[in-house]
């Protein structure tokens, strides 16, 4: 308990020292030297996970981003005290401080894309150093363009490459929206400090071009004091293939990201005939990682070990009674997606069934899995002699706007529809014919480039 305590103060005199820089200019010396102090604590506690552990559970989310923030402004004060002796010609690259630690990096990521070939490359939010673009283009060969994070650190950045003699191979440039071509690369690499990852990504998911590989970097462990962890679970429309994780004195882990589209033919569908302790489990894991991001699914936040075992038996019971029907999609044997099909038993309504749950990971959704669940759905439809589905949803969701893209009609507005803590939202309640359904899948599917790749039997 005395070695946490005393990182813990270690790292109340990082922030100290952060700040008195950050508001006086003065006292960097004192700031790299509770940096260094900080990486090498980190490094020693590599292996012991209880001690990590214990440390990250004393800090709060804000003070873990303060410390990200300083060691921001340490990192860009010594890149711009290191570039103005470069471009002065005091020091040549290699005499750089972190100059090894960036030419592993670089060794280690294209190590996860081996034996392909790299024609040309793209570092998305290059600070005022381009060292890793360097690297890049010094291990491989290859052409490299980086995508600077401002205005100031693309002029700085341009400077750097030329006093490097390799205007000719590299290249740097900015855009205000980080609006870039990714379709030329067949690498994108993100920067750990990248604005706006998330939506780097979504236009890398839908411009690159087939076989591009992404690698995205991050921080896992007591890591995540020095540079933040952007890559909460899997980022929509991406699968996370595999990792190089930091090591030593590394501050940095990447994975390497694969498109779901490439992924969602393993993906495997089966309506389940009982919802076993295992079922139960991975169905609660896929509700608990979407109630991390919505409350739509009728859950205020993530479910309790207890309520969640009730949830899952009464399931089970309905399951085995055929008073509802489970639709699971598994990858690797997780389960990434669920639909819940509830025939209306009374006699009258016989024609009716309500879709509920239907839920799909964020690293699936825009993957084609929902065109191949749908498919499922009809032919379950089919065979329990059912014609119309009925569904509700919290209006204004991009759940409401994904099930009418499918197809489904409103037939009502209920204003007090769900309520979150002192929040009261509307819900709006949608029906279609199987018929219908069966014939708007058939009209997606002849749209979609991988339709033929997400065919099923």
């Amino acid at each position: 308990m005395c070695e946490e305590q005393s990182v813990l103060t270690l790292l109340e005199r990082v922030e100290e020292n952060s700040r008195t820089f950050a508001e006086t200019g003065c006292g960097f010396s004192v700031l790299q030297e509770s940096i260094i102090e900080m990486e090498s604590r980190i490094v020693a506690l590599d292996f012991d996970a209880a001690a990590a552990a214990l440390i990250l559970d004393g800090l709060s989310p804000s003070t873990i981003a303060s410390l990200n923030c300083a060691y921001r402004i340490w990192e860009n004060a010594a890149e711009f005290r290191f570039v103005d002796r470069l471009l002065r010609a005091e020091v040549g690259l290699s005499d750089y401080f972190l100059h090894s630690r960036f030419e592993r990096l670089i060794r280690d990521e294209l190590a996860m894309v081996n034996g392909s070939p790299l024609k040309r490359i793209l570092f998305v939010g290059t600070g005022l150093l381009p060292i890793s673009a360097i690297q890049a283009h010094f291990q491989t060969g290859s052409a490299v363009d980086c995508a600077a994070r401002d205005e100031n650190a693309l002029i700085i950045s341009k400077r750097v490459i030329e006093a490097c003699d390799l205007t000719t191979q590299i290249r740097a440039f900015s855009h205000p929206n980080e609006e870039y071509d990714f379709y030329p690369y067949d690498l994108v690499v993100i920067e750990i400090q990248t604005r706006r990852g998330s939506g780097v990504l979504k236009r890398v998911r839908k411009h690159c071009k087939p076989g591009c590989h992404v690698l995205y970097r991050t921080a896992q462990g007591l890591r995540r004091l020095i540079y933040p962890d952007t890559l909460v679970g899997s980022p929509r429309g991406f699968q996370v293939k595999c990792w190089q994780i930091a090591r030593g004195e590394q501050t940095v882990s990447t994975c390497l990201l694969q498109p779901a589209t490439s992924a969602a033919p393993d993906v495997n569908l089966k309506w389940l005939t009982q919802v076993n302790t295992t079922d139960g489990i991975q169905l609660l894991r896929l509700m608990n990682r979407t109630l991390e991001e919505e409350t739509t699914i009728g859950f205020p936040g993530p479910i309790d070990p207890e309520t969640g075992a009730v949830l899952m038996g009464q399931l089970d019971s309905d399951v085995r009674g055929g008073r509802r029907h489970v639709l699971v999609a598994e990858k690797d044997g997780v389960v990434v997606g669920q639909v819940i099909l509830t025939p209306n038993l009374t006699p009258n309504h016989y024609h009716i069934v309500e879709l509920t749950r239907g839920t799909i990971d964020r690293s699936f959704r825009g993957s084609g899995l929902a065109l191949r669940a749908f498919r499922e759905v009809v032919g379950k439809c089919e065979e329990l002699h059912r014609e119309v589905i009925c569904l509700d949803v919290r209006a204004g969701t991009l759940a409401a706007i994904w099930w009418q893209h499918f197809g489904f009609k409103s037939y009502g507005l209920l204003k007090d529809y769900s309520r979150v803590g002192d929040k009261r939202y509307e819900g709006l309640f949608l029906t279609q014919t199987v018929a219908d359904l069966k014939e708007r899948i058939a009209e997606l599917a002849r749209s979609r480039p991988t339709a033929a790749a997400l065919r099923v039997s």
